[in-house]
């Protein structure tokens, strides 16, 4: 689906992206599909509203490139962003924060609790939701201007966000974590 201002959703050949674009259907979002490698500025500045970076499978130089020219064109000029696992993670690195590698994969179905009220989960501190992690890092240290909205006992930053941008980071797979996750997606769409 495409239409001016729509959902730019950047692929980092990540094997959850077509599920992102299926809750993007059902949810009846228009957006515009984009390989990393194929992002133009006119994707950026003319057709999107906002940005979704996917996950990614392999650590590429290439991804990680394209990907924080990405961030900091959102950061620098107001365009709400949504990073998924990987995609959280690069917003960190790119803005000065920081990933460490986990002890082992985290992978499966687990429940975070939001650490404070904010537009992605329910509006209750302490509110859990369930949410699907695959993963091998996590972010260590956020970078300056954004604060925790939501942890596990795996990973302190479940969910992030810059305190006056509309940037947000997933640690996990919201695309793949159910009516709680697809209901995060809606809430991202409507910024």
């Amino acid at each position: 689906m495409t239409s001016p201002l729509a959902t730019l959703v950047v692929d980092n050949l990540s094997p959850f992206t077509p599920d992102i674009l299926a809750c993007l259907d059902k949810l009846g979002t228009t957006y515009v599909y984009r390989k990393y490698s194929e992002v133009t500025q006119d994707d950026l500045t003319t057709k999107c509203k906002r940005v979704i970076l996917s996950g990614r499978r392999r650590n590429d130089q290439a991804i990680n490139a394209a990907n924080s020219q990405i961030v900091r064109h959102c950061h620098d000029n107001d365009v709400p962003l949504l990073g998924i696992c990987y995609g959280a993670e690069i917003i960190a690195l790119t803005l000065g924060g920081s990933i460490r590698r986990m002890p082992s994969h985290l992978h499966g179905q687990i429940e975070i609790t939001a650490t404070s009220p904010n537009p992605l989960v329910p509006a209750e501190k302490d509110s859990r939701i369930s949410v699907y992690e695959s993963h091998g890092f996590c972010i260590a240290r956020l970078p300056e201007g954004f604060v925790r909205l939501a942890g596990s006992k795996y990973c302190e930053y479940e969910i992030f966000a810059h305190k006056t941008k509309k940037i947000y980071g997933t640690q996990f797979h919201p695309e793949k974590s159910g009516p709680d996750g697809l209901d995060l997606l809606e809430k991202f769409t409507r910024i």
